[in-house]
């Protein structure tokens, strides 16, 4: 049976404050590592916004769980009386079985997550540097991977977009076909503004302006995402007219952006679209906006019919992910329990031999030189026939009997120690 651990603390079991205090950057990965490798054969931390994992098999003497999770809480030196956060744990193939579900994005707090699978890649490159990840987390990651990039290809659990600020972007870019050299304002520099910040910079935008009421926390935002320039939120007025995408989001009774305004900055645009997105509550753009020629005009409901209906989709595409989890899953039971093949053939063999050679030294005094030699052969020639067709049907598990099965069988009828053909240092 694989002994394999999975402690995680995710979106389920902990809120948002609770999740950053217990994320882990590669650095202070590198700074437990030790730590957790005194107790771990093999080990695996992965840890986003929204989770942090510790998969572990340990060396020797068996883990609880509230030893593996104080082990996680102990790098982010949290005093048990300082946070209390639920988690959750996963066994043996089942621990398989949620990375699986975490690489391909139906384990994610936002649906079909494609940053998860570069986050995964990186905490295993780390793992891999410090030298805690081994032949199985190796296995196991490298395929975890494998059904990411399937869940992508072969599904629609990543497409669309599923935050505000996203299909925001999205909307955009389907009004102007291509956003690369446009240029964008933002209104506002919270959490919305530094999120649509975040999606519209890889799509190439040319310039990027954040308007705040206060000056400081728009440069300060600049700073953050390393792109736009900030300006004061009673300039916004002079910039409009220079700008192809707003997006506002900010908080107040009054309308930021009036229908004279708008109007004012589209006098010598001649032709060329504003599309203005307003995700404020309550709205900061006037409704009056949408009637100005060439100004398209959506509100948070409007890009929350988007984000619903994408949803749908995504959800849709669940039962062919797990498809996809369930046959990576497969293969890698497969994969490991041939990893119990080699050493019992070689103990079945071993032991066969054993008896073979005691034989042969029994009658060794009754026979010539010339008869041992021919003994010696005739008994391996025959050894090696009487064992070539049950250790044939040993790797092929078919007939409904698994190869673990088979191999357990094997083991039992032929009294065939555990600790003599080295299985433990094969599969932990």
């Amino acid at each position: 049976m694989l002994k394999l651990t999975a402690v995680s603390i995710n979106h389920r079991t902990a809120n948002v404050e609770a999740r950053e205090k217990i994320f882990y950057s590669s650095e202070e990965v590198r700074g437990i590592s030790e730590k957790i490798k005194s107790a771990a054969r093999e080990s695996f931390i992965v840890s986003t916004c929204n989770r942090t994992e510790l998969y572990i098999i340990p060396s020797s003497a068996p883990q609880t769980h509230d030893n593996l999770y104080h082990l996680v809480r102990e790098g982010k030196r949290l005093d048990d009386g300082e946070l209390q956060i639920e988690y959750e744990t996963f066994e043996g193939f089942e621990a398989v079985r949620h990375l699986f579900s975490v690489a391909t994005g139906i384990d994610s707090l936002m649906l079909g997550d494609i940053q998860i699978l570069g986050q995964m890649k990186d905490a295993y490159n780390t793992g891999v540097e410090l030298g805690m990840v081994g032949t199985i987390m190796h296995h196991a990651c490298q395929i975890a991977l494998k059904a990411g990039k399937r869940a992508k290809s072969e599904t629609k659990i990543s497409e669309g977009a599923v935050s505000v600020s996203y299909a925001a972007v999205e909307l955009a870019e389907k009004i102007f076909g291509n956003l690369k050299g446009r240029t964008a304002m933002l209104i506002g520099a919270g959490e919305a503004a530094e999120l649509a910040a975040k999606d519209l910079k890889p799509k190439g935008i040319g310039k990027l302006y954040i308007a705040n009421r206060t000056l400081e926390r728009a440069q300060n935002l600049v700073e953050h995402i390393g792109f736009g320039e900030a300006m004061p939120l009673d300039a916004l007025t002079q910039k409009l007219s220079q700008v192809d995408i707003v997006i506002s989001s900010v908080g107040g009774t009054n309308y930021v952006l009036t229908r004279d305004m708008v109007a004012a900055a589209m006098k010598g645009r001649e032709s060329s679209p504003l599309l203005i997105i307003d995700i404020g509550v309550p709205r900061n753009v006037e409704p009056a906006v949408k009637k100005i020629s060439n100004v398209f005009l959506n509100d948070i409901d409007s890009l929350n019919l988007i984000v619903e209906k994408n949803l749908d989709m995504r959800r849709a595409e669940i039962p062919a992910v797990r498809r996809v989890v369930d046959e990576e899953v497969n293969d890698f039971i497969k994969w490991y329990n041939s990893l119990e093949v080699g050493p019992t053939i070689k103990m079945l063999r071993d032991k066969i031999e054993q008896i073979r050679t005691d034989e042969v030294k029994r009658y060794k005094n009754k026979m010539n030189g010339t008869d041992v030699e021919i003994v010696e052969e005739v008994t391996r020639s025959l050894v090696n026939k009487i064992l070539h067709e049950p250790l044939t049907n040993l790797k092929n598990a078919e007939n409904g009997i698994s190869l673990v099965d088979r191999v357990k069988l094997l083991k039992s009828l032929f009294g065939l120690s555990e600790g003599s053909g080295g299985e433990e240092d094969e599969k932990g």
